[in-house]
């Protein structure tokens, strides 16, 4: 690199350019008037034509002054800030000043003044001020900063209801905001609660717009209870919000009628057609307790108990049927399998499988149930297949290894059976893989660690195994295996160590939760390798299930 006394150019051009503005704020040696609205500001010329194109071609040798059209809305704390950015190229703002200082690089041709200061207002954007930045970029035209408002308001939806200024949106922005199939909730009833926050600010003059709002409201997805609880009292002075009512009435009631009322929107959005369950676990305490996520408020809360005394069984949700299979009970291992509706909350009795089995591993593949391993009285290699349709069971492969208290994975149409304990009752590091078009498995590259009691998870082309035992201790090393390469690495490890916990992907992050004596619940981000604190569950809970749910059908309270 060149130098110049020592010295590289760009270090001694910044001390140049403010040795010109330290005699700019004295007032020296400045040869041109910049005049904006009623104040002058004193300049020099070759700050501003090698800032800008606007004044290059404006200014010579003999011009003396530059007057801006129009500019007596701009403020001469935002001139002063901007001629300081020409000097050295550093700006301090806030929020209105931005905005105004935005107006005057526009005017004056400084692009990336203007670019520093969007870049800023998105920054900045919080609760308090997404309605004025989003105001102010639609009524300029920065198309890319309204876009960026309208996903930061859609996904803080929840806190934003409970703000002041929510209370100054119109019934348009309003509007626009509910019908979004973006809008971050967990539940339906959450986008009814900020319309109601909305209208009661003041309602004699906005109980008009109810027939318009309601509309976007996805009235089918909502607890019929909920709406005789809160939304019915809100509509009572609308015959069209009324209607509105008794037509989700009858959609509920007579599902062969659905078809007729095309103005109920019954979509899910797309913030909760998934959510997570914790279902079972090895004590009678928790054995038949559905925990359920919001993804929203990042809490657990109890769903539902199933009043079961079986533990250690495993689960599989398929088509909002929660099947359970197997476990413990009355000391006994048993093969009794049940179906959960999760939507109405009621319980029917399925085909029996074929053997007895607790510690086992459960995934679905094209709508049928695959049953792994697991143990009755030894450590076993079968597998099990379910037909929902036909309710009926049929052994397929066996595993080349016993397998109980392992782990599975799912990729494609293939399942990963990973570590756990072999029928000499050791821990072990193999793996293999089910091919479950051509009913095969195949031996597949060991784990770096013997794991029993260990999580799985498929994210992409890689699987990750998470935790476990090795025989000595309980483990926080997590090891990624690379589908491509065939490869097991390292990557973060735990913040804690865990055994016989549980492990999910869930929005494109992996919650791992709970583990003997533990409640935690810990979040991986793939993207950063970090392993960050996500709260906790209710109480401890190991080798129980964790399932994403589809809420395609809203769950009733």
């Amino acid at each position: 690199m060149s130098k110049f006394n020592g010295e590289v150019p760009e270090q001694r051009a910044k001390l140049i350019l403010g040795r010109m503005f330290d005699i700019y704020e004295q007032s020296l040696l400045c040869n041109i008037d910049l005049v904006v609205g009623n104040n002058r500001f004193q300049v020099h010329k070759l700050i501003l034509v090698t800032n800008s194109d606007f004044f290059l071609s404006r200014i010579n040798d003999t011009t003396s002054e530059i007057i801006l059209e129009d500019s007596d809305e701009i403020l001469a704390e935002s001139v002063k800030k901007t001629i300081k950015f020409l000097y050295v190229g550093e700006i301090d703002l806030q929020l209105h000043l931005a905005v105004n200082i935005i107006k005057f690089s526009k005017m004056i041709q400084v692009c990336e003044l203007e670019e520093y200061c969007l870049a800023y207002l998105e920054k900045i954007r919080d609760n308090k001020n997404y309605i004025f930045i989003e105001d102010f970029a639609k009524r300029h035209g920065y198309l890319q900063l309204l876009e960026r408002s309208k996903v930061y308001i859609a996904k803080n939806y929840l806190e934003i209801i409970q703000e002041d200024e929510y209370l100054d949106m119109s019934c348009e922005r309003l509007g626009e905001l509910l019908h979004s199939d973006d809008l971050k909730i967990a539940r339906e009833e959450q986008a009814f609660q900020g319309l109601k926050i909305w209208v009661q600010k003041n309602y004699e003059s906005r109980k008009k717009h109810l027939d318009t709002l309601l509309k976007y409201i996805r009235l089918p997805l909502l607890p019929v209870q909920f709406i005789l609880n809160e939304v019915k009292p809100l509509c009572y002075d609308s015959l069209s919000c009324c209607q509105m009512l008794l037509d989700t009435f009858e959609y509920h009631h007579n599902p062969e009628r659905r078809l007729q009322f095309l103005l109920l929107n019954s979509k899910p959005r797309k913030s909760y057609q998934q959510t997570v369950l914790i279902v079972g676990g090895q004590n009678d305490s928790t054995s038949g307790k559905i925990e359920i996520f919001d993804a929203n408020d990042d809490k657990w809360s109890t769903y539902h108990d199933l009043d079961s005394k079986t533990t250690k069984f495993g689960a599989v949700v398929l088509n909002n049927k929660l099947i359970t299979m197997g476990g413990e009970f009355g000391g006994k291992t048993t093969n009794k399998v049940s179906c959960f509706d999760i939507v109405r909350k009621e319980t029917t009795e399925l085909k029996a499988m074929q053997q007895e089995r607790r510690y086992f591993a459960a995934t679905v593949i094209d709508n049928q149930v695959f049953v792994i391993g697991g143990f009755n009285n030894k450590v076993m290699n079968s597998v099990e297949r379910y037909d929902l349709v036909t309710n009926t069971w049929t052994n397929v492969a066996h595993m080349l290894t016993p397998r109980c208290y392992h782990a599975i994975a799912v990729v494609g149409k293939d399942i990963y059976a990973i570590g756990g304990y072999d029928d000499s009752y050791n821990r072990i590091n193999t793996m293999e893989i089910y091919d479950s078009q051509q009913d095969k498995w195949t031996a597949a590259p060991p784990m770096k660690e013997k794991r029993r009691g260990c999580a799985a998870v498929a994210m992409g082309d890689h699987i990750y195994a998470i935790g476990g035992c090795n025989g000595s201790s309980d483990l926080k090393s997590v090891e990624r295996f690379d589908i491509k390469s065939q490869t097991w690495t390292s990557v973060a490890s735990l913040p804690e160590p865990k055994h016989r916990h549980n492990a999910i992907a869930f929005d494109e992050k992996i919650i791992c939760v709970g583990g003997e004596n533990s409640k935690s619940v810990l979040k991986y981000d793939p993207g950063t390798d970090k392993w960050t604190n996500h709260g906790s569950i209710s109480e401890p809970r190991f080798y129980f299930n964790l399932l994403v749910a589809s809420t395609n059908a809203h769950y009733k309270e």
